[in-house]
């Protein structure tokens, strides 16, 4: 009975793995890209990595954490990159939500009640970019990254001075 136990947990712990990679797409390298603003690190902005060649067959983004750190991902769904050289790019925005109520996370008691009520007021709000707009531009951004055939790659980049630029 022990045995087959052993076996049940080795057979579901071994289908828990993300989704297998579509067919066409070469392995993938992990990118761990650290990001700060003026030497501090930026947490929750989105980066994404823009082709230098300009054939964007695979989307590749990732959202900052804490530490400002994102490890992107292909199509949202595997993490890693394809081979190439890449142009980094990051944005972060913000919205002058203190004129509302703070909203339920989504999916949660009471979120489409808020939704309903205060949704038409969002797009009415003033918008800020947090991060200097030559970053937020493949034509712009000074950061590129060469994704070889390592295994692993850890790089960092600044984006410069923080700033609140209303859009």
């Amino acid at each position: 009975m022990f045995r087959y136990l052993i076996i049940l947990i080795f057979l579901f712990v071994g289908c828990q793995r993300g989704p297998s990679l579509p067919l066409g797409i070469p392995p993938l390298t992990v990118c761990k890209i650290t990001v700060t603003q003026n030497g501090e690190p930026l947490d929750g902005a989105t980066l994404s990595l823009n082709t230098v060649a300009g054939t964007e067959n695979w989307r590749v983004v990732g959202i900052t954490d804490t530490n400002g750190v994102v490890v992107p991902s292909t199509n949202g769904l595997f993490e890693g990159v394809l081979q190439g050289k890449y142009k980094i790019v990051v944005s972060k925005k913000e919205q002058d939500a203190s004129k509302l109520p703070p909203s339920p996370a989504m999916g949660e008691p009471g979120y489409e009640e808020w939704l309903n009520k205060y949704g038409d007021k969002i797009e009415k709000l003033n918008t800020y970019f947090l991060v200097e707009k030559q970053y937020t531009s493949a034509s712009t951004t000074p950061h590129e990254i060469d994704v070889s055939g390592k295994k692993r790659i850890e790089t960092a980049i600044d984006v410069g001075k923080k700033v609140r630029e209303k859009m």
